[in-house]
């Protein structure tokens, strides 16, 4: 466990990397956009604010915090909802969609770079598995459902 905990924490930390210096994202501005998109493509319209808190695991406190730095940047848009003026509904703008499309790659870059630098160094063989999607559930397995569901 120890040692899959540390892999995690250097997949995530390539992937902050890649996504910092080709998009000037965090990870967590990445995950909303993508939560963001599954929901509008799973047919539920609009996101509301807390459904964007619960997809990404964030407080709401929190999620205001990202949402605003994601309205700043022309990714998002947001509109008050007119039967409950207290609830907003999020929506993805075209450049957030190319961001999604450019992403995608760089976070199964990350993953495969990590995985090729574990591989030389005889990480446990299962975790890379794993990791490669052997399993069918791995991380880049994940990270490929990302990449289809951002085209």
């Amino acid at each position: 466990m120890e040692q899959t905990d540390r892999v995690h924490r250097r997949i995530e930390a390539r992937m902050e990397r890649h996504l910092h210096r080709h998009l000037g994202l965090g990870v967590s501005e990445f995950y909303a956009l993508r939560t963001l998109s599954e929901g509008v493509r799973a047919g539920t319209g609009l996101l509301h604010l807390s459904d964007l808190a619960n997809g990404t695991g964030l407080s709401q406190s929190a999620t205001s915090r990202l949402v605003t730095r994601l309205q700043e940047r022309g990714l998002i848009t947001t509109h008050t909802v007119s039967n409950d003026r207290r609830s907003v509904e999020i929506e993805l703008t075209a450049v957030a969609h190319d961001v999604l499309r450019l992403g995608s790659p760089l976070l199964r870059q990350a993953v495969e770079e990590v995985v090729r630098q574990l591989h030389v160094e005889e990480t446990d063989k299962d975790l890379l598995r794993y990791l490669r999607g052997g399993a069918g559930d791995g991380v880049s397995a994940h990270v490929r459902q990302a990449d289809s569901a951002a085209r």
